[in-house]
Order: structure tokens, then C-alpha cells, then sequence
């Protein structure tokens, strides 16, 4: 399963089952840091990205094995930070669940996102 994949489906099915419950407001407050915190593996994906297809290590066959390094380095981190992501909108999702709010998900997402470093 995919990082963090785990936990979250054991936060959804507690919060399903009743087994977690939670104020809506404290639900909130858990549930917009993971979105921010997504947000921010959105935008270190972008940057992975980025990383990825960078050029100009020189025609040796050495440098073009350390630039093929990096590459798939920076092509494995955008990997990981996309599960990451995924998992934090899961585990918002669980704690808006467990206090009955997950009508709220839309709403609290495009808060977190308009509160992320360098956006306006």
C-alpha cells in the first residue's frame, strides 16, 4: 500500500464505525493541516518535476550517469510526495468523517490552499 495509505484507512473506518468521534471544530482545525501539509507535497511534486529534467552535466559518460542519478532520484521523491499528499487528504477526510462534517472537505481544501506559503 501506498505511504501513509494504511493509517488512513484505519482513521476512515474507525470514523466510519463510530469508533472515532470528534468535535467539529477540533475535526477542522486536524483536518486543515493535512491539507496544508498536501498542499505543500503538491507543490515539492512540481519541484520533483522540475529536478527530474534538469540538464547540462556534460557529455562523459560519468556525468551522464550522475544526471541520470538525479533523475531518478528526483523521479522516486515525486513519487513519495504524491502518496503523501493522498494520504493527508485521506486523513483529513477521516477526521471531517469522524465528526460528521465530510461535507465540509471542498470547503476546508481551498482554505488550506489559499493559506500555503506564496500564494495569494
Amino acid at each position: 500500500m501506498a505511504i501513509g495509505g494504511d493509517a488512513a484507512a484505519q482513521l476512515w473506518n474507525a470514523a466510519s464505525s463510530g469508533q472515532l468521534t470528534m468535535e467539529p471544530d477540533a475535526a477542522r482545525e486536524v483536518a486543515q493541516s493535512y491539507l496544508r501539509f498536501a498542499g505543500m507535497c503538491d507543490g515539492w511534486v512540481k519541484d520533483a518535476e522540475v529536478l527530474r529534467t534538469i540538464h547540462g552535466f556534460g557529455s562523459l559518460k560519468s556525468a551522464q550517469e550522475l544526471q541520470d542519478g538525479f533523475a531518478e532520484k528526483a523521479a522516486r521523491a515525486k513519487e513519495t510526495l504524491g502518496q503523501m499528499a493522498t494520504a493527508a487528504r485521506s486523513m483529513a477526510d477521516g477526521y471531517l468523517q469522524a465528526a460528521g462534517i465530510l461535507s465540509e472537505a471542498d470547503q476546508l481544501n481551498a482554505s488550506a490552499l489559499g493559506n500555503l506559503p506564496g500564494q495569494v
